[in-house]
């Protein structure tokens, strides 16, 4: 028992062995033979049997095998219904009836095996042309899905335009994009060279870009190009070379940056815009700030020259002046009130009386000279002062008494710098005639008029 195990294991092992074409062939021999076992089975049970018909349905078995595995089959086929008519007729078979059987078959086996033959070739031919069609079915739906996309891109970027070039730049295929921005048709762009859109001065280079764009395979830049109409365009562009198996060609994407400049040229004045309007914001803080701050309702309480020398202090340091002072004139004299900073030299000039603005509400401005600084100005100030504002201190119409504020550096007064000093000079005016009602000092209009 073990041996035979052993023997029908290695006869497996040897068919397992085979290779896969010499495995079909021994199936193909293994049907031919069942089937002529089948035929065999058959003519016995329904008794076709006899000497005048030893091969009927043994040729059925021949074209079976003929047609479903090839020649070298039903050859085996042929052979065993030969061996099996001769076993099972009573009578034997004569050598007429067997060369007779055997010529039929094997013409049969060629006319089926032939017709098989092209059939399976018709058949490969078919499968392979299903198996083409549904590849280009595939590509063609693919194309339309970029097409469609690509008319997407177009009609959402209207700035861009897509053109495809072959290997020697020449316009293979023109979008609608590319009608829009250029001015050509399709009919007139296709076959030129896409030389002629560049400008006339950028056209020499174009065999360069053709060049660096195979060697790179990406190029991006910028050019001007032209339109139909003779206009130009400022545009970026994206050359890019695309090689697949024999086709060499380049997609050339153009975006006018017209739109973009004006957009940056709008974002650029909008964000100046902005800044003036902070700075604005800012300067109209900073006078509020100031105002706030001469108008303080916290200096009421103060009196004399202490509410004068901070009233002082916060308006030179409102207009970044350098020095301030109450200037008050009286029979008895006249004294100075300085605020923090820059302070006079030596007290009031008295022999500048009579020089001196008495007109209410007027303002004296010197700017960046020294000289008249000094003929002006009722106080003695350090050589180095180059500016002066002068302002009035008046009450009912009558002067009482003159701000000074000076400056070293180059300064140039505003209108808010003066409506401070007035501000300032109608809050002084408040402490400077309680103090001379107090004292009974007459005004500076008085004390001039009197020198007269």
């Amino acid at each position: 028992m073990d041996a035979h195990l052993r023997r029908v294991a290695n006869r497996f092992g040897r068919f397992a062995a085979l290779s896969v074409g010499e495995r079909k062939r021994l199936a193909g021999h293994a049907r031919a033979l069942l089937l002529v076992a089948v035929v065999a089975c058959v003519r016995s049970v329904i008794g076709l049997t006899g000497h005048h018909v030893p091969f009927t349905l043994y040729t059925l078995a021949v074209a079976v095998a003929a047609a479903s595995d090839g020649a070298a089959p039903a050859i085996v086929a042929m052979l065993a219904s030969m061996l099996v008519a001769s076993v099972v007729e009573p009578a034997g078979l004569g050598t007429s009836a067997r060369m007779l059987f055997a010529v039929e078959s094997l013409g049969l086996i060629a006319v089926i095996s032939s017709v098989s033959a092209r059939v399976r070739t018709a058949g490969e031919a078919v499968a392979t042309a299903h198996n083409t069609i549904g590849h280009l079915q595939v590509r063609d739906r693919h194309r339309r899905l970029l097409d469609a996309a690509l008319r997407h891109v177009e009609d959402t970027e209207t700035d861009t335009a897509i053109v495809f070039l072959d290997a020697n730049g020449i316009i293979t295929e023109w979008r609608s994009g590319a009608e829009r921005l250029y001015g050509y048709s399709a009919a007139q762009a296709i076959g030129m060279s896409a030389d002629v859109l560049l400008a006339e001065f950028e056209r020499d280079g174009f065999l360069d870009l053709l060049r660096r764009a195979q060697d790179l395979g990406t190029l991006r830049g910028s050019a001007v190009y032209l339109r139909h109409d003779g206009g130009t365009i400022d545009a970026d562009f994206d050359l890019r070379y695309f090689r697949d198996i024999d086709v060499r060609s380049y997609t050339l994407t153009v975006h006018d940056v017209a739109r973009r400049k004006e957009w940056d040229a709008y974002r650029d004045t909008a964000r100046r815009n902005q800044r003036a309007l902070q700075d604005t914001a800012d300067e109209m803080k900073r006078q509020l700030a100031a105002l706030e701050s001469v108008i303080d309702p916290s200096l009421n309480p103060l009196e004399g020259p202490g509410a004068v020398e901070e009233l002082l202090e916060r308006l030179r340091a409102s207009i970044d002046a350098d020095g301030a002072a109450l200037v008050q004139f009286g029979l008895g004299g006249a004294r100075a009130t300085a605020a923090g900073g820059l302070q006079p030299l030596e007290g009031p000039a008295s022999e500048r009386l009579d020089s001196l603005p008495l007109t209410p509400g007027r303002v004296t401005l010197v700017h960046n000279d020294r000289e008249r600084v000094a003929q002006t100005t009722a106080l003695r100030w350090p050589a180095a002062v180059s500016s002066l504002m002068m302002v009035p201190v008046a009450y009912n119409g009558e002067v009482w008494s003159t701000i000074e504020v000076v400056s070293q550096h180059p300064k140039r007064a505003t209108d808010w710098d003066v409506a401070l000093m007035r501000i300032t000079a109608d809050r002084v005016a408040a402490v400077v005639v309680q103090e001379h009602l107090a004292v009974g000092r007459p005004s500076i209009a008085a004390v001039i008029s009197s020198r007269r």
